[in-house]
């Protein structure tokens, strides 16, 4: 009994001494001054530095990143931050020992702050943020594996978290992710993602759970899909077990992904806009997927989503409304212009722009429904599936509707004797028989120009390049267009 004793005193030991915990007195460490501290666990090789066993920052403590050097984590090592984490640092990189080895991951504790600038991180086991507060600005994160994190490469569980200017490519599971009971407010704007989620679950490469009542920002970001990961889809911010969900969704480039953008849940609102979705259809199977933009909801109807000035391009279906979703595309009360612009969203031979799978009426007015082609009211009713193709769904009233023929509506002859001069430079007075609204679009339905007239003479300046516009006048329940040319 007595020599187990010693043999248990003796691990116990080993154990203890095998990792390092600061000793939550204020003192802020460098990886110098941590190798110096605990010469076996953090050991400076000289060109770099080397984590052989589990680091705990306590809290009070600060570990400070202030080197251009490497720091290289032996496998199943981890780091874990109760006190605070910064970084100083211009060319920083934490990778592991042995690549073919993953490092655990990286913890912060509730409580702890964390602060990652000009960082390479790679072949580790994720970084689990249980804080609340998190900066990632202008990092690379790369080639991580399933392992401290089941979820993502960064995931998070509460707070403000913002992550910005940064890179995430080949992960083996999402870039970014949160809980779905839990409440996140991200902001991750002007980053760069390509082909993560490797493991080719269905999950996308952001996987947002709901923000609370704050509003999750995806912004400005490129998400680019590999196309052979036929189950990622690209963003989703989505509220599953009905925690309020707001979200703004805006100038991101998402390609080559399972779909585009997709929210889910009742409790789930705000703006999807400016964005470019472009060919999100690597599955190919339309009942699984491939929407630019999919919106689901089941029960109460909530607050509904603005959708304007996206490009839709190239996917199975442009947008699909499913279940109770409900959607303000252009006229309706979110206030949403419209100049949505699609183009060859499609599958099984026919075109489907939106899919309203829903009930509830829509209103989707002054969008470009077909791109490169000037529509009539039956070339636009194609591409939409509504009430008018199944008595149980909802009306979507797409008129006024951008990319017309300036032939589809009446008095065009009328309308172009009000025009003077036309040709013009850009400047040309229009005379309104009554107070209204006038439209002005390129050939392919962008809007160049958009303004009031009173009756009688306006005069008009138009900013474009030589060439053929399509001028709409709406005054009360009077609709006009014809061709403006600029010379």
């Amino acid at each position: 009994m007595k020599k187990l004793s010693i043999f248990l005193l003796s691990l116990f030991s080993v154990l203890m001494f095998s990792q390092f915990v600061s000793p939550g007195t204020g003192i802020t460490y460098n990886l110098a001054s941590l190798s110096t501290a605990a010469p076996t666990v953090v050991v400076n090789n000289g060109t770099y530095y080397q984590m052989t066993a589990n680091v705990t920052i306590s809290v009070g403590d600060k570990l400070l990143m202030d080197e251009n050097t490497t720091l290289k984590i032996d496998g199943a090592v981890q780091l874990t931050i109760f006190g605070t984490y910064d970084t100083t640092s211009t060319n920083f990189l934490i990778t592991a020992t042995t690549p073919a080895t993953v490092f655990k991951g990286i913890r912060f504790e509730e409580g702890s702050a964390a602060t990652f600038k000009n960082t390479i991180l790679e072949y580790g086991g994720g970084i689990q943020v249980l804080t609340a507060t998190f900066l990632m600005d202008n990092c690379t994160v790369r080639n991580f594996k399933s392992g401290l994190v089941t979820g993502a490469a960064i995931n998070f569980s509460r707070g403000n978290p913002v992550v910005k200017n940064s890179t995430f490519k080949d992960n083996d599971l999402p870039a970014v992710a949160s809980g779905a009971n839990q409440s996140v407010v991200l902001e991750f704007s002007n980053n760069y993602l390509s082909g993560n989620t490797k493991l080719n679950s269905n999950r996308p490469q952001i996987n947002m759970g709901p923000s609370g009542t704050g509003t999750t920002k995806i912004l400005n970001n490129i998400v680019l899909g590999d196309r052979t990961l036929t189950k990622v889809g690209g963003i989703s911010v989505s509220s599953l077990l009905g925690v309020e969900n707001n979200v703004l969704i805006d100038g991101n480039t998402v390609t080559d992904n399972r779909y585009g953008i997709t929210c889910a849940g009742n409790a789930s609102s705000g703006t999807i806009s400016n964005n470019i979705l472009t060919n999100n259809n690597s599955e190919n199977i339309p009942n699984n997927g491939g929407s630019g933009i999919s919106l689901n909801g089941s029960g109460t109807v909530g607050a509904g989503f603005k959708i304007e000035k996206n490009q839709i391009r190239g996917n199975l279906w442009g947008v699909t409304m499913i279940g109770t979703a409900t959607a303000d595309f252009g006229g309706g009360t979110l206030g949403s212009v419209g100049q949505n612009i699609f183009k060859d969203n499609g599958n099984g031979g026919n075109l489907f722009a939106l899919f309203n799978n829903t009930p509830n009426a829509l209103s989707a007015t002054n969008n470009c429904w077909r791109e490169g082609e000037l529509s009539d009211d039956a070339m636009v009713e194609a591409v939409i599936s509504h009430k008018v193709d199944d008595p149980a769904l909802g009306l979507v009233n797409f008129k006024p509707y951008l990319c017309a023929a300036p032939l589809a509506t009446n008095n065009s002859s009328t309308i172009q004797n009000k025009i003077y001069p036309n040709p013009s430079k850009g400047t040309f007075t229009f005379v309104a028989e009554n107070s209204g609204n006038i439209n002005i679009s390129d050939a392919s339905g962008k809007l160049i120009y958009s303004g009031t007239v009173n009756k009688g003479n306006n005069t008009i300046s138009v900013k474009a390049k030589s060439g053929v516009y399509f001028l709409r006048y709406e005054s009360q329940s009077k609709k006009e267009s014809t061709k403006l040319i600029i010379k």
